[in-house]
């Protein structure tokens, strides 16, 4: 199989990702892709609630799509808690991957990614063995041309076979900073995010003093 791991903090995860998913799918022809979120142990990224309401989000979120299936009529969407579940210092996606490679050794694995995470990507941790050991599918984004920023990067650019560029950019223009920020100011995110999230982030009083 051809499985694509997509890697966000999904805090909260929108109809953008879920669209995200479903065309790199389609048009990379994936069989699986799985939702990988990170950990709030992250030192990079702040996240603004606890793992357990990002992580039932999701699930809920994916229970919307299960009527979608890949060629061999399973799931085309699933969850991993990899990251959730490491210790400190165990959380860089080269970690992440080796550990599904291991999960899924028969089959061929995609790193999801914007092309906005070119830029620095050689100082990501082990970041030598994860552009030379895994591939990556990258998605287009405004200001950021995948095909420069790869050649800029002497490491990259030496392992460009290692990389799938969508040329065309996918972005609803949805994003989880909005929603947490209408959310904050009482807005209405509705239709920006499945249903069922919404009424769980209004029951559990998520992003009400939200940072933006």
């Amino acid at each position: 199989m051809r499985i694509g791991i997509y890697g966000s903090s999904f805090d909260p995860i929108t109809y953008s990702h879920l669209f995200t998913a479903a065309t790199v799918a389609r048009r990379k022809r994936l069989d699986k892709v799985i939702f990988v979120p990170c950990s709030s142990l992250r030192h990079d990224k702040k996240m603004q609630t606890d793992d357990k309401h990002r992580l039932r989000m999701l699930q809920m979120a994916l229970e919307t799509s299960k009527h979608k299936k890949n060629q061999f009529g399973e799931p085309l969407f699933e969850i991993s808690t990899v990251e959730m579940d490491a210790l400190p210092g165990e959380t860089y996606t080269y970690d992440t991957m080796t550990h599904l490679r291991k999960k899924y050794p028969s089959d061929e694995l995609f790193f999801i990614m914007g092309s906005d995470l070119l830029m620095g990507m050689s100082n990501w941790g082990n970041a030598e063995k994860l552009v030379t050991e895994f591939q990556f599918i990258v998605m287009s984004r405004e200001g950021y041309p995948s095909a420069d920023l790869i050649a800029e990067d002497p490491l990259l650019r030496n392992n460009d076979e290692n990389f799938l560029i969508m040329s065309k950019g996918i972005n609803m223009g949805i994003s989880s900073t909005y929603i947490r920020d209408e959310i904050r100011k009482g807005g209405d995110p509705s239709f920006l995010l499945p249903d069922a999230c919404l009424q769980y982030i209004y029951e559990h009083g998520i992003y009400v003093d939200a940072v933006v």
